[in-house]
């Protein structure tokens, strides 16, 4: 593979292609392997039982014409001239036509080094002549296709004759010594050179051979042994084998000893005497905790678990000594793993070996990646399988046993291990959201699986596969404009999750592009909103709605053009899911879980919207479902839209919605649970209203004959009257609506004889 720069012999190789290439002008001559790099990108479009592996001329033909047709209607760069030159075999013709397909694919440029012009390295006597530069230049295949015409062949060999004769012309004027007539003194033989003397030899003799008897029983032979063995054949670091290595083996404390006795410590010697066959405490341990139910062993279990991990750290250096500590330590505790991913042992067993991992890694990166290699991965891989819940926290303590550098070593041995292809997509979907940071190289590995998850046939795995893409929007979006093609074709999927994505990843693209900015931007920005308004259009989803008003919502300042939409998607929306996805909980976001098993961040578009659409949006929605009391979400929404003051050309709007909801607001009061929040939405409400609030007013006083009731079984709780009393002393001292409230309170004060508010009325 001379000749081809490093980035793109790593993209190949990453490609998986079903032939390896060994030699790069015959391997891509017959256009199969070009045919398939497309078709793992473009799989709807390039398919390949249509193309042929032959090497005939006739079969080169066919193929070439396929791909030069997809060419033309992708606006793939590459003519026919290259094409031709490629399928006769020239010398470094292939070379520009994978740099281009590489550019085209990856978005990515190839960075040349101008090397040293071959000629002048091959002596005189090995350049080409006339002869052998046209059998070079015209390929036999080109005289029945290119060159068929007679003339044309002619004259072809005819420039070809005259370049020769330009560059022989040319090496006269530089190299004139050649051309000389060599003189008859100059050709005279060297006088040879004399031999040196030979060094006389001395008699050698061999020392006898010495036997080192053996001091060590078997066992600590095979401790030292294991130390330098695992690395070895996990090919993930370098061996170590030494002296010291072999001092520490032998010196080892056995984990089994230490565990032992940590259980104990916190179990009690007497839980363990009479175990059956001998058995080690902490096997038995591991055993109760697994099968039994008995609530009063959790507290004692937790305990264990806790001085297990506060002395992690022996355990963790007798893992680095001797490799079989570590395989032992898995063994012990796989019957953990298995166990319901709610249930103490799963969550304890977990996070022990999460921070075995971590402190692993601090000392020994390398080692700590080929012990999870050689033990970790056969032991998680049928869990891997056949629970899909457990995945996210497996692949968590994976991750645990090595640093970033290795994440790719660790995906392979992952891949190798489960020989699965759906399952591994599955598994690469999580290694991908779990990444704290990407090089290059991972970036383009997990691009390759996302594109190779969006042609699946599962529907999970293609929307999985889209919040793949989602992230990498946010490393490096550049790279997903080359996918619009693909991502295009998955509007009219059909299914909820894979619409939700990707519409995810139309957020994304927005968040990060500008439309006016260039002529690309532009191009791009209205592709993606005509992408968005198809999805929207032909979804009927309450879920896909939901992921779009949350994701949508950052975008719409600098895209305006949405905001039509956007406005249609909110109303469609009924009153529970509008108040779902408007109400958040303290941290502000919300997760939705899909069937893929990828969690659908939904965090909540309040203080991104126009608080006037909100409210009347939310006005409507609780008219139309013909709600007889607010709800906790309706009050948190109206809190958070009344936060700022009201525009001058709003008020109206404003009052009227005031007006249409008095009802439901002024009996909130009377909610326990709704009263002192209501106080601040009302007081908010009226102050930034003024006198034209004074029409709802009446509506207050009903509410208040509801809270003050004579004492009684009747009479409302107590918060609800503290809150009806607040709310009347904020009001009284707004100036613009005091005299408007103290003549509704007048005119009802002989309603409210032997309550607590007469006391109140009469001091007014």
């Amino acid at each position: 593979m001379s000749g081809l720069s490093r980035d793109i012999l790593k993209w190949i190789q990453s490609l998986d292609l079903s032939y390896s290439v060994k030699n790069v002008k015959r391997d891509f001559s017959n256009g199969f392997l070009v045919a398939e790099i497309f078709s793992r990108y473009f799989p709807h479009d390039v398919q390949m039982h249509s193309y042929d592996n032959g090497m005939s001329l006739q079969k080169k033909l066919a193929n070439w014409e396929l791909l030069q047709k997809f060419f033309m209607k992708k606006g793939v760069p590459i003519s026919r001239e290259m094409i031709d030159q490629v399928i006769h075999c020239k010398d470094n013709a292939s070379i520009p036509l994978l740099e281009t397909i590489y550019t085209c694919l990856t978005s990515k440029k190839v960075q040349n080094v101008q090397a040293k012009n071959e000629d002048e390295l091959i002596p005189p006597f090995a350049r080409a002549t006339a002869s052998s530069a046209i059998k070079e230049s015209i390929k036999d295949t080109e005289l029945v296709t290119t060159l068929q015409d007679e003339n044309t062949s002619k004259n072809r060999t005819a420039e070809l004759l005259s370049d020769y004769n330009k560059s022989l012309r040319s090496e006269r004027i530089l190299e004139p010594g050649r051309f000389t007539t060599t003189s008859p003194k100059k050709s005279q033989r060297v006088p040879p050179r004399p031999m040196p003397s030979e060094v006389p030899q001395g008699q050698i003799e061999f020392k006898e051979v010495q036997v080192r008897t053996i001091d060590r029983n078997v066992t600590q032979l095979r401790a030292s042994r294991d130390v330098g063995g695992t690395m070895n054949q996990s090919s993930m670091g370098d061996s170590r084998v030494s002296e010291e290595a072999e001092t520490k083996a032998l010196m080892v404390k056995p984990i089994t000893k230490q565990l032992n006795e940590i259980v104990k410590k916190c179990m009690g010697d007497g839980n363990f005497k009479g175990a059956e066959g001998g058995k080690d405490a902490i096997v038995v341990f591991l055993d109760m905790l697994v099968s039994s139910k008995d609530p009063n062993l959790e507290s004692a279990a937790s305990f264990a678990f806790e001085t297990m991990v506060n002395e992690c750290d022996e355990l963790v250096n007798a893992f680095l000594a001797s490799p079989k500590e570590f395989w032992r330590m898995f063994a012990l505790f796989n019957n953990t793993f298995f166990s319901p991913e709610s249930s103490l042992a799963f969550s304890h067993g977990l996070q022990l070996f999460c921070e075995i991992g971590q402190r692993m890694t601090l000392q020994d990166p390398f080692l700590a990646c080929g012990l999870f290699g050689d033990y970790g991965i056969p032991k998680i891989v049928p869990l891997l399988k056949t629970k899909p819940a457990k995945r996210r926290s497996l692949l968590s303590m994976m991750y645990c046993f090595c640093e970033t550098s290795m994440h790719l070593r660790m995906i392979k041995a992952l891949q190798d291990g489960l020989e699965d292809m759906t399952c591994f997509l599955q598994c690469v979907v999580i290694l991908m959201h779990l990444e704290t940071s990407f090089t290059e190289d991972l970036l383009d590995l997990y691009i390759y699986y996302a594109m190779t998850g969006l042609g699946q046939q599962s529907a999970s795995l293609r929307a999985a596969a889209l919040s793949m893409v989602v992230i990498v929007v946010e490393q490096q979006y550049p790279l997903v404009i080359p996918m619009l093609d693909k991502l295009e074709l998955l509007r009219d999927d059909g299914w909820w999750e894979v619409s939700a994505q990707l519409l995810r990843v139309c957020a994304a693209i927005l968040s990060v592009m500008r439309s006016g900015e260039t002529e690309e931007s532009v191009a791009v920005c209205g592709r993606v909103y005509t992408l968005t308004e198809a999805i929207l259009t032909s979804c009927r989803s309450p879920l896909v709605k939901k992921i779009a008003v949350s994701s949508l919502a950052p975008v719409l300042e600098d895209h305006p053009s949405l905001k039509d939409m956007y406005r249609d998607v909110l109303l469609s929306l009924n009153e529970r899911d509008f108040s779902a996805v408007m109400s958040a909980p303290k941290d502000q976001q919300q997760y939705m879980l899909g069937s893929s098993l990828q969690y659908m961040q939904a965090a909540s578009p309040l203080t991104l919207l126009p608080p006037l659409m909100v409210a009347q949006t939310l006005a409507i929605k609780i008219k139309e479902s013909e709600l007889e009391n607010l709800e906790p979400e309706h009050v948190y929404t109206l809190l958070s839209v009344l936060e700022a003051p009201f525009q001058e050309e709003e008020i109206d709007v404003w009052s009227k919605i005031l007006e249409d909801l008095e009802l439901h607001v002024y009996v909130a009061l009377a909610d326990e649970e709704l009263c002192a929040d209501i106080v601040s939405v009302i007081h908010k409400w009226v102050s930034s209203l003024g006198s034209k609030a004074s029409k709802t007013f009446t509506t207050l006083g009903k509410s208040l004959k509801l809270i003050f009731t004579p004492e009684g079984d009747s009479s409302s709780p107590a918060a609800c009257q503290d809150a009806a009393m607040n709310l009347l002393g904020l009001l009284r001292q707004e100036e613009s609506v005091k005299q408007d409230v103290e003549a509704v309170l007048k005119s009802i004060k002989a309603d409210f004889q032997g309550t607590n508010l007469e006391s109140y009325l009469n001091q007014m």
